[in-house]
């Protein structure tokens, strides 16, 4: 349709289009008339109210004229040209500043996650280095009764009565271990708890100490 995408117009700026369309074809003429609201209703298919706002479109911009009980006069083919070239162009314009606003809007609601992710992993960092001071470092030996579980699998919380906050593995720092993570040797477990439990973890981890599960 005169290169503007249909599904993006209402139904009678169609019309409109493809009355100008068909005046610049040559299937209409300069000043000749044609049929009036009722009759162009029923050759495009539509309402006589969406044939009289096409009408209006393009009596605005001169390309007809309509003569109330008379019909429907053509003015200018060229006027039916540059109507649909700046229809066009209005219309490709509407569909740029369309996708505009939709990328602005997908793009403030990344910049909000995004802000929202910054503020958890800066509470998280801060939260980690206030545990960090105040914690103590426990080497996982080789022949510990710890090799092979997770943090939660040995139950060091309750066995021990510390809380472990994190694991240091090769020079990387593995934060509130999971059950994913199996307790290797020369595993440094960050840990927070009294000094007499820190020293019962110490022992465990060292092998001085069998773990109650055995």
């Amino acid at each position: 349709m005169c290169g503007v995408q249909g599904e993006e117009l209402s139904r009678y700026e169609q019309i409109a289009l493809m009355i100008a369309g068909e005046i610049i074809r040559g299937t209409y003429n300069e000043g000749e008339k044609v049929s009036g609201r009722t009759i162009l209703a029923g050759q495009y298919g539509v309402s006589p109210e969406t044939v009289r706002k096409a009408l209006a479109l393009l009596q605005a911009r001169q390309v007809v004229d309509v003569v109330p009980g008379s019909g429907v006069i053509i003015l200018s083919r060229q006027a039916a040209k540059e109507f649909i070239e700046d229809f066009h162009e209005h219309n490709s314009l509407e569909v740029l500043e369309r996708r505009l606003d939709n990328l602005i809007r997908q793009r403030n609601k990344l910049n909000a996650e995004i802000d929202k992710l910054v503020k958890e992993i800066v509470h998280f960092k801060t939260s980690l280095l206030k545990n960090m001071q105040n914690a103590e470092e426990v080497l996982v030996a080789p022949d510990s009764p710890l090799v092979g579980k997770s943090v939660q699998e040995a139950q060091l919380r309750t066995v021990t009565g510390v809380i472990v906050t994190a694991v240091r593995r090769r020079g990387r720092w593995y934060a509130s271990p999971g059950t994913e993570l199996r307790l290797s040797p020369g595993d440094l477990l960050l840990v927070v708890g009294k000094q007499k439990a820190v020293e019962r973890l110490r022992r465990l981890a060292e092998g001085k100490l069998e773990h109650p599960d055995g």
